[in-house]
């Protein structure tokens, strides 16, 4: 008799089986890791009335001024209460990705699996640069709390964030992981291209990221700018960003694609050829928690070119799939780096070793088999 497979009720507000923007596509791609573990999946909508969100959401901002509604208490309870309570019925567990305000609202009979890339003490200061409230900071950090006390297991995408959930919040560790995120990008087209650079011709360096300030933009064309000046032939291809600052526009070294959305199939198969056509990825990001670009660059085997902040020690190995250059490297330190590792020996060897972390860790494959061993291990297979 073939055994029955646990249900887990799946609760966003955005429906996980069709939205592929959700989250930059990782909301799709986890439920579908979920359902590859041995799952079945469950949506359960904790979208509230649209009148409803707006007014919190200006409530929210009037009151504590905060930066995610996540960490509103009472627009947190007004989600639950959202719920259709039939849905819960026939689950064995819930899973709840980012919102950690939900979980002391949810059934309690239930256990929950709760999965995020970071903590609220995590970002203050450093994603939310402007000066927050003590009132405000507080209730975040109250919210935060008692949403990580709440989960039955506290899943994370890199051990920066689980370091914070065990050092900063008391949770314990033994119930505490590690699961890192996998490239959006569909298996199929994850083939990856083989190394055909040659000594000499262009370097086609690209760039992804919507936000050009903290991504690090600036300093990327800095980079890029630097090398053709030193003698190297480089191209930088720059996609993400919706408006390329004015003074970058002309520059016969930068090749503008402009944002792509990934739910439009044209503008999603031009993505996935820039990634076939590039020789390095270069990110200077002065903040990260776990960059899905990384995953992609490692499935095609593109070496990674970047800062050491958040967890990005969790996704860029250096001299195995590229290198983290300290937060204070400057575009000229990024250019020595590119030029020492431009050679057929080094970026072959950084290709393979992005290709061994891609199947290892940095995979939707990876991350299904890690959530079945998680989830065996305590019991919960």
């Amino acid at each position: 008799m073939e055994k029955r497979k646990k249900i887990i009720g799946f609760i966003f507000e955005k429906n996980p089986f069709i939205d592929r923007k959700a989250w930059s596509g990782t909301i799709f791609k986890i439920r579908e890791g979920i359902e590859n573990a041995g799952y079945e999946v469950k949506w359960i909508c904790s979208r509230p009335n649209g009148v409803m969100k707006l007014l919190y959401r200006v409530f929210s901002k009037l009151r504590y001024r905060h930066i995610k509604i996540a960490y509103n208490r009472d627009y947190c309870k007004l989600s639950a209460r959202s719920i259709d309570k039939e849905l819960y019925k026939g689950c064995d567990y819930l899973f709840v990705p980012c919102n950690s305000g939900l979980l002391p609202y949810l059934p309690k009979n239930i256990p929950i699996i709760f999965y995020t890339d970071t903590t609220h003490r995590l970002m203050v200061g450093y994603y939310w640069k402007k000066k927050l409230s003590l009132k405000t900071i507080e209730h975040g950090e109250e919210c935060e709390r008692a949403g990580i006390h709440c989960a039955t297991l506290n899943l994370r995408s890199s051990h920066w964030a689980a370091a914070s959930v065990v050092n900063d919040y008391d949770y314990n560790p033994q119930k505490t992981y590690v699961i890192e995120f996998g490239a959006n990008i569909d298996d199929i087209d994850l083939m990856s291209n083989e190394l055909s650079y040659t000594a000499g011709e262009t370097v086609n360096i690209f760039f992804s990221g919507v936000e050009w300030q903290r991504k690090g933009g600036d300093v990327a064309v800095e980079t890029v700018r630097l090398l053709n000046e030193q003698g190297v032939k480089a191209r930088l291809v720059i996609a993400g960003i919706r408006n390329l600052p004015s003074k970058y526009a002309g520059l016969p070294y930068i090749d503008y694609v402009g944002f792509l959305n990934k739910n439009n199939p044209e503008e999603y198969r031009r993505y996935v050829q820039l990634w076939k056509k590039t020789t390095l990825f270069l990110l200077p990001t002065q903040a990260e928690c776990s960059a899905i670009v990384y995953c992609e660059a490692s499935a095609y085997g593109v070496p990674i070119f970047t800062y050491d902040t958040g967890g990005t020690g969790d996704y860029v190995v250096d001299g195995m799939n590229g290198y983290k250059l300290p937060l204070h490297s400057t575009a000229a330190d990024f250019a020595d780096c590119i030029k020492r590792n431009l050679n057929v020996e080094a970026l072959q060897a950084l290709h393979e070793g992005g290709l061994h972390l891609y199947k290892k860790k940095l995979s939707w494959s990876a991350w299904s088999r890690r959530f079945r061993e998680i989830m065996e291990e305590n019991g919960m297979g």
